[in-house]
């Protein structure tokens, strides 16, 4: 992400860094310590059904987890299922559910970011 001069030289996550106006806050936010309290302030707040949206959908998550750890893959599968459902743009909960499909894309040598894109891109054109 950042090399040992300081530049920042991988994308975290999915800012793009090539973007001036990405770029530039990222910057701010790593040049000026009282920038996050300023967006943090100026943040508004979610609707309370979003919240609870959200945490049912984290509750979900973490569910599965437990799930699969005591080898119940399909009981897993059917909670992160859920969870997506109530949280669709989810990353994380895309890519555990794909890692349990299809293990080959992450952990046989390189992850397949390439791969990841086109289901993410798949299952957004779903209807």
């Amino acid at each position: 992400m950042v090399d040992e001069a300081g530049r920042l030289v991988k994308a975290p996550f999915n800012v793009n860094v090539k973007n001036q106006k990405h770029l530039a806050m990222l910057e701010k936010w790593l040049s000026d310590p009282d920038y996050n309290a300023m967006l943090l302030h100026e943040m508004k707040p979610s609707s309370e059904a979003v919240v609870k949206t959200n945490a049912e959908a984290a509750a979900r998550f973490q569910l599965g987890l437990i799930l699969l750890e005591g080898d119940k893959k399909e009981e897993a599968m059917a909670e992160w299922r859920k969870a997506l459902a109530l949280d669709p743009k989810n990353w994380i909960i895309h890519k555990q559910i794909w890692a349990v499909e299809h293990p080959d894309k992450f952990y046989d040598g390189d992850v397949d970011y390439g791969w990841q894109k086109t289901q993410l891109e798949t299952e957004v054109s779903k209807p």
